[in-house]
C-alpha cells in the first residue's frame, strides 16, 4: 500500500481529522475543548477499568489479590536528613540592653545594640 501525500492529521487508529478549527470562534473553541476534555476523561476512566479488572484477574489466578501486589510497591521511605522541628517554646532571655531594656537570648542573629561589643556586659544575672 502506498503512502499519500495527504496533509490531513491522523487522529487515533487511521481517522483523518476534517475539522477546521480556524473558522471557530472563542466560544465555540471553548465548547470544543470541554466537550474534548469531558471524552477524553470518560475514555481513561474505561481504559482503568479495564486494565484494574485485567491486572485482578491475573492476580486471582496466581491466587494472589491486586492489594497485595501492590502494597509490595510502595516506594520506600526516604531516608534523609531529619529536619529537628522545636516545640515552639520560648527560650529565656540572657542578655539585655540597659538603656531600651530590650532581651536577647542568644540564638540567631546578634541584635545591633549587642553587636561588637563584650556580650558579659548585658548578661542578665
Amino acid at each position: 500500500m502506498a503512502e499519500s501525500d495527504d496533509t490531513a492529521t491522523t487522529l487515533g487508529k487511521g481517522r483523518t481529522s476534517s475539522l477546521n478549527l480556524d473558522y471557530l470562534t472563542v466560544a465555540e473553541l471553548t465548547e470544543v475543548i470541554r466537550r474534548a476534555e469531558a471524552l477524553r476523561q470518560e475514555k481513561q476512566e474505561g481504559a482503568k477499568a479495564a486494565l484494574l479488572a485485567k491486572w485482578q484477574a491475573e492476580a486471582a489466578e496466581n491466587n494472589l489479590s491486586l492489594d497485595t501486589i501492590l502494597a509490595g510497591q510502595q516506594p520506600a521511605q526516604r531516608q534523609g536528613r531529619k529536619v529537628r522541628r522545636g516545640n515552639g517554646d520560648k527560650v529565656a532571655a540572657k542578655f539585655r540592653d540597659p538603656e531600651t531594656g530590650k532581651t536577647w537570648s542568644g540564638r540567631g542573629r546578634e541584635p545591633i545594640w549587642i553587636k561588637g561589643k563584650n556580650r558579659e556586659e548585658f548578661k542578665i544575672q
